[in-house]
């Protein structure tokens, strides 16, 4: 009888294990490593300004509104001063503007009466000289009374009476014209004025927002400046980040970093206390290779690169600032990590 060498029969069965082994591999757990992270906030003006006072220490923990910088702009106060004194400026030539034009009212008002009595004076004189004339010719009836002298009278009140009309009318146009210039002559300078004022509230509202306040609960980063230093615009006053991680940064071996995928749920676990861990999301990739820190190399003493990738975590985790987390990642899928996910976006993967 023919002997079967058992070498044919253990060749399938450890190519079936190899296969096994592969698949158990494939899909087994990828970890790799990470640094909880804090979104670290730089706080700067857009205007030069001078720091008056520093009320917070590097790495204290203030809550939000916490008042956390005093600064001023020399240049924001002489702009201030500078409108004031504008204000000032034109509310004083308003006013020699409204006292020019009531004193040309009052002259033309008091040269309409003195034209106007002095004519009048002439009419009531003529008129005395008529009536006179009438009594005389009255007393005297052997006189027959002259038509011609009524007349001549008459001619002279009309002229009068035509003088007065022709010399007053000019005077009461201008009158009229002076009375309303000084209804309308404050008005561009109210408005200039207005306009002014609204400038310098504006300027009240950039100088309250000298005032640096904390913008939520958490940690005062690097403070970038002295008290009485000069700090030009736009440069960092100081530094402020949340007190808990709000995101982890970690590199993927470069072996696995095409078949992570932004959305995949991931374990995020405290490299010194296992107890301590939470879910997170892919919520972005590096798109080159780079070299992985010492820190985050599973064998420090050898350069290895990856990809970096970036992990939204819950802002309710117990994570340090920059301490060591590992990530564990099912490929694939991460369906099955979903299960039991407690992430809020798990769902919606």
């Amino acid at each position: 009888m023919r002997r079967i060498n058992i070498l044919y029969l253990a060749i399938p069965l450890l190519l079936y294990g190899m296969m096994l082994v592969y698949r158990s591999v494939n899909r087994s757990s990828a970890s790799f490593y990470g640094v909880a992270e804090n979104q670290e906030t730089e706080i700067n003006l857009e205007h030069d300004a001078t720091i008056n006072a520093i009320y917070v220490t590097q790495g204290q923990f203030v809550t939000k509104g916490t008042l956390m910088l005093d600064v001023t702009r020399s240049l924001l106060n002489y702009k201030m001063s500078e409108l004031q004194h504008n204000i000032a400026s034109l509310q004083v030539k308003d006013q020699l503007n409204t006292i020019e034009i009531q004193g040309r009212l009052d002259r033309l008002r008091a040269e309409r009466a003195e034209v106007i009595g002095n004519i009048q004076a002439q009419i009531r004189l003529l008129e005395s000289e008529e009536e006179l004339n009438r009594k005389l010719f009255q007393d005297l009836k052997s006189i027959p009374s002259d038509s011609s002298t009524s007349a001549h009278y008459a001619v002279q009140l009309e002229a009068l009476n035509e003088e007065m009309r022709l010399t007053v009318e000019p005077i009461d146009a201008e009158i009229r014209q002076r009375e309303t210039a000084l209804k309308i002559t404050t008005v561009p300078t109210q408005n200039e004025v207005s306009s002014l004022k609204e400038e310098i509230k504006q300027f009240e509202i950039e100088k309250d927002q000298l005032k640096i306040y904390a913008p939520a609960d958490g940690l005062v980063g690097s403070i970038h400046s002295q008290p009485g230093e000069n700090v030009q615009a736009f440069n960092a006053l100081i530094s402020f980040y949340e007190k808990n991680p709000n995101m982890v940064v970690a590199y993927l071996h470069e072996s696995l970093s095409l078949k992570i995928k932004v959305g995949d749920s991931l374990n995020v676990t405290s490299s010194l206390h296992p107890e301590e861990h939470c879910f997170g999301r892919v919520s972005g990739l590096g798109h080159r290779i780079v070299e992985i820190p010492e820190r985050l190399r599973k064998i420090p003493e050898i350069k290895t690169y990856g990809r970096e990738v970036l992990i939204e975590i819950p802002h309710d985790n117990s994570f340090l600032q920059k301490e060591k987390v590992v990530l564990h990642w099912l490929n694939p899928p991460t369906s099955s990590l979903m299960v039991f996910s407690p992430w809020p976006f798990a769902s919606g993967l």
